[in-house]
């Protein structure tokens, strides 16, 4: 019973501090996202573009942030490129939030422009060729014939990649980022042996965070698919 008291004590204490973890969580990862899906569409188009100068630079950024881990590309914004600006007093990358949105959405924009370039490719080449034929521009012929067909096949892989971000925000608690897992680390470490509710608790809160996306973009996918 004492160890049962002692647990729901740990819970009652730690409990709005685990929010505000999770609330933060969720402020990386939904400004993050919106901004690697625009640059990952940016480097999408770029790569599928007939231009060497476009091209070129468009690979070689999605093929060296898939190929480098996270963590070191955090330490390169937040300590190489911040220390860099510093010295030209420029405006730098200085705290935690700056430096973890712009780590997060530069990296997903590397896998979000592999999603879109998927995308793209699985319609059909020859609805291309009939919407050009009939006069449409190449960027009509994008917007109203490739893009609208493509977007529910790179629905599940995007809901995929949110859920990936909501789990990768927790390497902003290397840079004392006040995240889940940065409040987690704190209490435990407070706590000792005495923290299994604290696990627990920050994996329910990743679920709450995790599960309603999965069905609302589900949801969003079978309406797309039931209308095209």
């Amino acid at each position: 019973m004492d160890l049962i008291y002692q647990d729901l004590q740990w819970l009652l204490e730690a409990f709005p501090a685990f929010l505000v973890g999770a609330r933060n969580t969720l402020i990386y990862c939904v400004v993050s996202f919106p901004i690697a899906l625009v640059l990952g569409l940016l480097l999408a188009l770029m790569s599928n573009s007939p231009f060497v100068w476009l091209k070129t630079p468009a690979r070689v950024f999605i093929e060296v942030v898939r190929s480098t881990p996270i963590l070191a590309q955090m330490f390169l914004l937040y300590y190489g490129v911040g220390a860099v600006l510093v010295q030209f007093n420029l405006s730098s990358i200085d705290n935690a939030w700056s430096a973890g949105i712009a780590t997060l959405a530069l990296n997903y924009a590397a896998y979000e422009a592999e999603v879109f370039r998927a995308g793209f490719l699985s319609v059909e080449k020859g609805q291309t060729e009939a919407a050009l034929s009939l006069g449409l521009t190449p960027w009509q012929n994008f917007f109203r014939i490739v893009l609208p067909q493509a977007i529910p096949f790179m629905i599940p892989p995007f809901v995929n990649d949110f859920i990936y971000m909501l789990k990768d925000s927790a390497i902003v608690s290397v840079i004392a980022g006040t995240e889940l897992t940065a409040v987690l680390s704190f209490w435990v470490s407070r706590h000792g042996s005495n923290s299994l509710p604290g696990y627990v608790l920050a994996i329910a809160l990743y679920l709450i965070l995790s599960l309603p996306t999965s069905y609302v973009a589900r949801f969003f996918e079978q309406r797309l698919r039931a209308a095209l």
